[in-house]
C-alpha cells in the first residue's frame, strides 16, 4: 500500500470511529495491537497486516472492500448510496463527514 492510499486508509478507519463515539485506544485494544500503532495506522504511516485488516473490519464494522478502496456496497433504491457511489472517494470522506455532523446535529435537537 503506498503513502497516499495509506493515508485515506487512515482517514476512513478515523471517520468511523469517531462516528461511533470509539476512541482509539478501545479500538487498538479490540484488535489487539498498540495504541502507538493503531495511531501509526489512521496517520497513514504504518500498513495493517491481513488479521488486522479484518479485526478492523469486524470492530468497525466496516467492509474491507470500503477500508481499502473506498468503495460502498451496492443499495439499488438508496438515494445516499447512490450519490456517494458518484463520488471520488476524497469527495465520499468529505460528504461522511458532512452526513456525520448533520446527523449528530438532528440528535442533539
Amino acid at each position: 500500500m503506498e503513502y497516499g492510499e495509506r493515508i485515506l486508509f487512515g482517514e476512513r478507519l478515523r471517520g468511523k470511529r469517531n462516528a461511533l463515539g470509539f476512541t482509539q485506544e478501545y479500538v487498538s485494544e479490540q484488535i489487539g495491537i498498540t495504541l502507538r500503532f493503531y495511531q501509526m495506522i489512521e496517520r497513514g504511516e504504518k500498513s495493517v497486516s491481513l488479521d488486522t485488516l479484518i479485526r478492523l473490519s469486524q470492530t468497525l464494522s466496516l467492509s474491507v472492500d470500503y477500508l481499502l478502496f473506498g468503495n460502498l456496497p451496492d443499495s439499488p433504491g438508496n438515494p445516499i448510496a447512490e450519490i456517494l457511489q458518484r463520488l471520488s472517494p476524497e469527495q465520499r470522506e468529505d460528504a461522511v463527514k458532512i452526513l456525520t455532523l448533520y446527523a449528530k446535529a438532528c440528535g442533539d435537537s
